[in-house]
């Protein structure tokens, strides 16, 4: 991605949000998407939310087959929890404010051996920009939830790595005491091949076919359509629409809802006693 400044982009009740801290990778030219195709070249910023009407979108890199009537996924746990390394004592020329210390944007974790896309801790700079990260989650400790904005690149298999947040430090941490966890992006190495399983979240239906390596915009909001059971609706009063583990839907009549089922959303269109409807589904995971 090429820097270049952003200038906000609005057309025809269309519009794109950034994620935070991405300034400096924007691409040149950032418009309104004229389509929703998968890109085989990055052409947003990761999690850019692009909204059209009641419809919302992010914009995701797939690591494996899309399919556009399915749930995608991201099946990765999170970064094991480890107390706080020793922090980096370079201090920030805009804060003034080394990593860590309070007031800062940046403080030093402990990556694991299974994070990144090589599943190795071995990471490329930026890698796990737009992910979250929770530091002082301990006993004891007051919670301090951040978004991660950038980072270098990491050679070693796991180690220690000085990552950029989204907002200062409210309180310092604490080698070997402060406990911190981390996740990659939300958006980053998506699925929807129906293969998801019981124990993943599905972040949306993706906007286009896409394959490994691409690309591609996820619908996350507002009126979409998306492969059901064929029984979807067929009682009285039945209008929540649930996930199943191969990212198709149902309505939760259709299951034990005490069991757990994610919700996608509601019907929209009308349905009968024993007669499905399509479902076109109010879409209700992120605005």
């Amino acid at each position: 991605m090429t820097t270049a400044e952003y200038t906000p982009r609005i057309q025809d009740g269309k519009f794109i949000v950034l994620p935070p801290g991405v300034s400096g990778q924007i691409v040149s030219n950032l418009k309104v998407p004229e389509s929703l195709v998968a890109d085989d070249t990055q052409k947003y910023p990761l999690g850019t939310k692009f909204v059209s009407g009641m419809r919302t979108y992010h914009y995701c890199y797939a690591s494996g087959t899309c399919y556009p009537q399915l749930g995608a996924y991201k099946a990765k746990k999170t970064n094991t929890v480890a107390v706080a390394p020793t922090q980096s004592t370079t201090v920030d020329a805009k804060t003034g404010v080394a990593a860590g210390k309070t007031g800062s944007y940046y403080v030093s974790v402990t990556i694991d051996a299974v994070i990144g896309v090589l599943a190795t801790g071995v990471l490329h700079a930026n890698e796990l920009a737009g992910g979250f990260i929770v530091i002082g989650n301990g006993s004891g400790q007051a919670p301090q939830m951040r978004q991660i904005v950038s980072h270098p690149a990491l050679a070693t298999t796991g180690g220690t790595l000085l990552v950029k947040v989204d907002m200062p430090l409210v309180a310092d941490v604490t080698a070997a005491t402060t406990t911190i966890e981390l996740m990659e992006s939300p958006f980053y190495c998506i699925v929807a091949d129906g293969s998801g399983g019981d124990y993943v979240t599905f972040i949306g239906i993706p906007a286009a076919p896409a394959t490994s390596g691409q690309w591609v915009w996820v619908q996350t909001w507002g009126p979409c359509w998306i492969t059901s059971n064929s029984n979807t609706c067929d009682s009285a009063r039945d209008r929540t629409i649930v996930f199943v583990g191969n990212g198709s839907v149902e309505s939760s009549n259709d299951e034990t809802v005490e069991d757990g089922f994610q919700i996608a959303g509601v019907a929209l269109d009308m349905s009968g006693s024993g007669a499905s409807n399509a479902p076109f589904v109010l879409l209700q995971i992120m605005p």
